[in-house]
């Protein structure tokens, strides 16, 4: 069945209703002669002006479009045996697959949907379905989807966590749908920079990460095992303890890095970024390194995704403090941070190495404060004692006779799952960075 989106109702051409005298003719009305009823393509072609009308087919499709919206079935509930499932999902994710070779012919076109209430699935198209359904798919639009199979999912390279997939075939139907603004836009699963040496080599599935950008090389001309040239550009991510990993980008991804705007960026502000669909892999038994793949996405410095935004607050400042009669964890988080010190977390990264505490700090232990906190649940609830994040600075004292114990500690921002839009509050604006082909140096 061809498939064409349906026109908002504003567009949506009305049926033209014929009206006509039901009365047999009498002698004392003349009788008229009627030509033949004409067609509007008819009318069409002849040259002839006439209202729009709508063809029966369109009219079907719009039946069956409310009749696939009443009936939709959560991602969470798919299952295989079932050929009459309608879902409602946005496309986060669309690549093609073509093999080891970017140049051979496409095997498949692989989807990542996530419904309204976060689930993911993995879907892929034939090349045989590609023609008909590919103009109806664009990253990041929601849709309506009708008449697919599912499947178990693959044994390998799994980009989602989901026991099953969906098959799209020459009969799926889709609808486009209005943006909804809770609706999920990306789905990922982070992997912590100290585990990933035990995904070398396998296929299982891929690996998505979470880093601050400090390193990025130009674009370089190199040579597969084939002998085959290609393009090859390598970033460098660490995360909040310290940890370094690089990741190749080769042939488009590598052209396609935004790396000028990092680079420039960069110099002032965080450049945080999430790369989804990656491999890790090992060079001469000794170099260990992340590998893009056709699965591969990067997201960098995206404002909407709440991961980011926790990684960017938890560069901060913790104390052990003391009133004299006990001691306590307070967190002083990046904006109360520049409060405190006069510096952005980052600008002291750029100044001192990792385990060398900033004399900015070092100064003010010892020092008294009077703080407006609140608890800090999430790092309170499997302690004996609980940690508080600093609020507000009231009032500073100077340095007193009694030294409370400076305790530096990092902590791993945790793995995150689907997400939605959402906003931290009292956070310095990330600033964005648009994908764009450019060469760069090291930050």
């Amino acid at each position: 069945m061809k498939r064409r989106s349906l026109a908002s109702s504003d567009e949506t051409p009305q049926p033209r209703t014929l009206r006509r005298n039901a009365a047999a003719p009498s002698d004392e009305t003349p009788q008229q002669h009627h030509r033949p009823s004409i067609s509007a393509e008819e009318r069409y072609d002849r040259g002839e002006k006439s209202e729009p009308t709508v063809k029966k087919e369109e009219i079907k499709r719009l039946s069956h479009h409310l009749h696939y919206v009443a009936n939709i079935t959560p991602v969470s509930d798919l299952r295989p045996g079932r050929i009459d499932y309608t879902i409602h999902v946005r496309i986060s994710r669309m690549w093609e697959f073509r093999g080891p070779n970017e140049e051979n012919d496409l095997r498949h076109l692989d989807l990542i949907l996530i419904d309204q209430k976060g689930d993911p699935i993995y879907a892929e198209i034939p090349p045989n379905a590609v023609p008909d359904l590919k103009s109806f798919l664009e990253e990041g639009k929601i849709i309506i989807m009708s008449k697919i199979t599912v499947e178990r999912a693959k044994p390998g390279y799994r980009a989602v966590e989901n026991p099953y997939m969906i098959k799209l075939n020459t009969r799926t139907c889709i609808f486009p749908c209005a943006e909804t603004i809770n609706f999920p836009k990306y789905t990922f699963s982070l992997t912590p920079f100290e585990i990933l040496p035990q995904y070398i080599r396998r296929t299982d599935r891929f690996l998505d990460v979470i880093g601050k950008i400090t390193g990025v090389s130009n674009a370089a001309k190199v040579y597969n095992t084939s002998g085959d040239p290609m393009m090859r550009r390598v970033i460098r991510l660490q995360d909040l303890m310290g940890n370094v990993i690089e990741l190749s980008l080769s042939c488009k991804g590598a052209t396609e890095f935004p790396a000028e705007a990092v680079l420039d960026v960069g110099q002032k502000h965080h450049v945080i970024a999430i790369f989804v669909g990656t491999l890790m892999k090992l060079y001469r038994d000794e170099h260990r390194f992340l590998s893009e793949t056709s699965a591969c996405r990067w997201y960098i410095n995206e404002n909407d995704i709440p991961a980011i935004k926790t990684f960017q607050k938890r560069y901060k400042i913790p104390f052990i403090t003391t009133d004299g009669t006990y001691s306590l964890e307070f967190i002083f988080f990046e904006k109360k941070g520049v409060e405190l010190i006069g510096k952005t977390a980052e600008t002291l990264h750029k100044q001192y190495d990792l385990n060398q505490i900033p004399p900015q700090i070092s100064e003010l232990i010892g020092q008294k404060f009077s703080l407006v906190v609140t608890v800090s649940t999430k790092r309170s609830i499997n302690r004996k004692d609980s940690s508080f994040e600093v609020l507000m600075i009231k009032e500073r004292f100077g340095k007193q006779p009694i030294i409370p114990v400076f305790r530096p500690e990092i902590t791993i921002a945790p793995d995150s799952e689907s997400t939605t839009i959402s906003h931290e509050k009292d956070l310095p604006a990330l600033i964005a960075i648009p994908s764009k082909k450019s060469n760069a140096q090291f930050i």
